[in-house]
């Protein structure tokens, strides 16, 4: 029997030919389901004297009448915006703190007692604008970097209706609240 080495090469060949087909085919398509939860960004904020110390009032100290009467007695202040994360700005809104009102009904200062009141300004009363108890405006501030500054100030002045004869001494307190709303 004589053998022929071209057919067995043949017949190899086409059996390596059809398995390597085989291997090739593959999956078509896959698939993923992404998965993550959307948080709205903050930051820390704090109320700054001047100097940018934290406080949580702002100390007018000694207060005569006729400081009053000349609105001379006013007081800076700010509020830091820090460590902020996914913020670009943040929107700030002056309200009457518990307990607290407007120096009249249709007052843009803050009521206080012994008939004196305090104006609210976005930057200082010369340059700035006041802020309003009874309609509080929003005021936006952008942040940079992760910070922001706000700065404002307050003036003591006598309530609305009153005069300076109407003062009385003592104490005298306003609480404030600043809403603030990331965006």
């Amino acid at each position: 029997m004589e053998f022929k080495p071209t057919i067995f090469a043949l017949s190899v060949l086409g059996f390596v030919s059809t398995a390597a087909s085989a291997t090739i085919t593959g999956t078509s398509s896959v698939s993923a389901t992404f998965n993550t939860t959307i948080e709205a960004g903050t930051c820390s904020a704090q109320v700054q004297n001047a100097s940018g110390s934290p406080v949580s009032q702002i100390n007018f100290g000694d207060v005569f009448k006729s400081d009053l009467a000349n609105k001379t007695r006013e007081e800076a202040f700010k509020i830091a915006f820090t460590g902020c994360a996914g913020v670009s700005s943040a929107a700030i809104r002056a309200t009457t703190g518990a307990g607290g009102s407007c120096s009249s009904a249709s007052s843009l200062n803050f009521g206080a007692n012994n008939n004196t009141a305090f104006e609210l300004w976005n930057g200082d009363s010369a340059t700035g604008t006041q802020l309003s108890c009874k309609s509080p405006q929003t005021e936006t501030v952008t942040i940079s970097s992760g910070t922001a500054t706000y700065n404002l100030s307050s003036r003591v002045v006598v309530a609305d209706g009153k005069t300076v004869a109407d003062v009385t001494t003592g104490s005298v307190t306003s609480p404030v609240t600043f809403l603030v709303t990331y965006q």
